[in-house]
């Protein structure tokens, strides 16, 4: 059946095509929209559905047929003498058409919207492995999501019902054994991960829903979407192992049997055997429903989870994630030759017309050639070619270097490499930089001091007053370094043993009047215990790697310049008129108003600046 769907598809694709070049559909234009309505209504798999809605969103950016002319008596024929204006006018070739540039907010949009996904995909690939493992849970859950939705949002009621209340489940969860249902690979649950956010972006467009939703309402209704399929009964059948008899079929057969013409033996005995069954289905069947009442509750658990990613991961305001920044593209001249605009030094993302280019970001350098439609992007020394809505991502060093392509617009970014350790290094050390920071008396440290007693019982907040700081303050700085980074193993050790309890974070804040600083801690605690690589958006700075040898390697942060160097094997951190610090894997340094966090990997270090007040 899926092979059939896939066909139509790729028939409705062939039509959509040649109404795209100008050409008449084959079999017209009323084929074309008799398979339309037909796949409209059929029950599309995932995947093809996707597919599907992009074919369809290129046929409904298509200008729409020209009205056939009025029935009506004809024009008087025209005489030799008259003049007939056929309004032939004169167009220019195609190639000698001017070229409308695009907007630079609009090639901005375009390459904030590759970065995001490029992004999102990696960050969504780990999320997806760690659902693989037990029962898959949320998998399960999305997949039922993405099949009610697709049925749902067809139906005359999806508009106007933003509280589910006329919702009605169309296909229950899946079971662990489904056979259709693969959901053991990684890339299918990719797929599933992502196709949840289509929806979530793609929701409050009336042109891909008709549903009208702000988008600050997008996942709270996605939230109630995913409960209310958990909460109908049917999403969970009670089916009977090795199909048996139900207990109502054994007591219908039990007053059968009662009320039967058999000798009073024979009727004794066949009633005895009933209720025996009846006994033993009755208790099996409580045993279902108690295994059934448990997977209701983990799947409640699981709603909540793909809920917290969608909010999490989702750019605001639909969500909480940031926007990847894009700079406005650098200026080139025009004609053969044209040379582009000077790169900022120091910069670490670029976006600059197709024009050959040599220059340099974050110490990498690349070469851009242009030869013809094709763009080359040279990266040590590798030739590669860039391609239109296809990211490229190179390995460089400590780096990777991300390269988009749109029209006759490249960006270019450098990126921290994906799963390295100083990455969750410099993730824990954005924590580590707001605790021992001295900012309202180490507002930060007494939070999370506090807040560790409390996930362990009652506490007794004066003892975590400003006073209570006197100690931190006197302490020498890598002595509190080690003791945050204790407190912090500590609190991650009881959150794994407590589900949920970050949210007593406030409860914590409020009591201690440090309601803001509470807020901030939340934030970046959850970043640290649902690490994901960070970037230059989460962390709040620009990132910046080296390599220590025996030549000092300088950090500049603000005014101050640390110096980073080796020796005999210890690494040193230090400034002017400062003793030099001994650098093992991390290391903060808090200045007035933020910190610089310094991770260490071997010979190799990044550092950060994080905004702490």
């Amino acid at each position: 059946m899926d092979f059939e769907l896939s066909s139509l598809i790729e028939l409705y694709e062939y039509k959509v095509d040649d109404l795209a070049q100008g050409r008449e559909p084959r079999g017209g234009r009323a084929s074309l929209l008799q398979l339309r309505k037909y796949l409209l209504e059929s029950k599309l798999p995932g995947p093809l559905a996707k597919r599907f809605r992009e074919i369809d969103r290129r046929y409904r950016e298509q200008p729409a047929a020209e009205p056939a002319p009025p029935l009506g008596p004809a024009a008087p024929p025209q005489t030799q003498d008259v003049e007939i204006d056929l309004g032939i006018v004169e167009l220019p070739l195609e190639e000698e058409q001017p070229h409308e540039p695009d907007e630079p907010q609009k090639i901005q949009q375009v390459f904030a919207e590759q970065v995001y996904w490029t992004r999102l995909k990696r960050e969504l690939s780990r999320v997806a492995r760690g659902y693989l493992g037990g029962r898959r849970y949320e998998l399960r859950l999305a997949y039922a999501f993405l099949q009610n939705f697709e049925a749902y949002s067809k139906t005359p009621t999806f508009a106007s019902d933003f509280n589910l209340s006329r919702f009605k489940l169309s296909e229950p969860i899946p079971s662990l054994s489904d056979p259709l249902v693969t959901l053991d690979d990684e890339e299918v649950a990719l797929a599933l991960l992502l196709e949840l956010f289509h929806i979530a972006m793609d929701l409050g467009d009336l042109n891909k829903y008709p549903l009208s939703l702000p988008p600050e309402g997008v996942v709270p209704y996605l939230r109630r979407f995913l409960r209310h399929i958990v909460e109908t009964p049917e999403a969970l059948p009670l089916v009977i192992p090795g199909g048996g008899p139900s207990t109502e079929e054994l007591r219908t057969a039990l007053d059968e049997a009662r009320r039967s013409a058999l000798t009073a033996h024979e009727r004794e005995g066949l009633v005895r055997d009933l209720e025996e069954k009846l006994r033993k289905a009755a208790a099996e069947e409580r045993r279902l429903r108690m295994v059934i009442d448990e997977d209701r509750g983990r799947f409640l658990t699981a709603a909540a989870r793909l809920s917290a990613l969608l909010q999490r991961y989702l750019p605001a305001p639909r969500g909480e994630a940031a926007f990847p920044r894009v700079p406005e593209p650098l200026a080139a001249g025009s004609g053969e030759g044209a040379k582009l605009e000077e790169v900022p030094k120091g910069a670490t993302m670029v976006t600059i017309q197709l024009v050959p280019a040599r220059f340099q970001l974050g110490g990498v350098p690349l070469t851009l050639s242009v030869a013809g439609d094709d763009a080359l992007l040279t990266i040590a020394g590798g030739e590669r070619q860039l391609k239109e809505d296809e990211p490229l991502i190179v390995p460089y060093e400590n780096w990777e270097v991300w390269a988009f392509r749109h029209a006759d617009f490249a960006h270019i970014r450098l990126e921290v490499r994906e799963g390295a350790q100083l990455s969750q290094l410099l993730t824990e050390g954005s924590v580590l930089a707001h605790l021992v920071h001295p900012y309202k008396d180490y507002a930060y440290l007494r939070l999370l001091r506090a807040f560790s007693a409390r996930l362990k019982g009652p506490v007794n907040y004066e003892e975590y007053a400003p006073e209570s700081a006197q100690r931190f303050a006197e302490a020498p700085l890598d002595t509190l370094e080690a003791f945050a980074r204790k407190g912090l193993s500590v609190v991650k050790g009881r959150l794994q043993r407590t589900p949920g309890g970050l949210k007593l974070l406030r409860e914590v804040s409020a009591d201690l009047g440090l309601e803001a600083e509470g807020q901030k801690l939340f934030r970046v605690l959850s970043d640290w215990l649902n690490y994901r690589p960070p970037t230059r958006e989460t962390l709040g700075g620009e990132l910046g790697v080296a390599t220590v040898a025996s030549d000092p390697v300088n950090i500049q942060a603000g005014n101050l310049v640390l110096s980073v160097r080796q020796a005999e094997g210890v690494v040193y951190v230090g400034s002017a008129g400062s003793v030099p610090r001994k650098l093992e894997d991390l290391m903060i340094w808090p200045l007035e108003e933020e910190a610089v966090v310094i991770a260490r990997e071997g010979n190799r270090v990044a550092h950060t600046t994080v905004k702490v007040v």
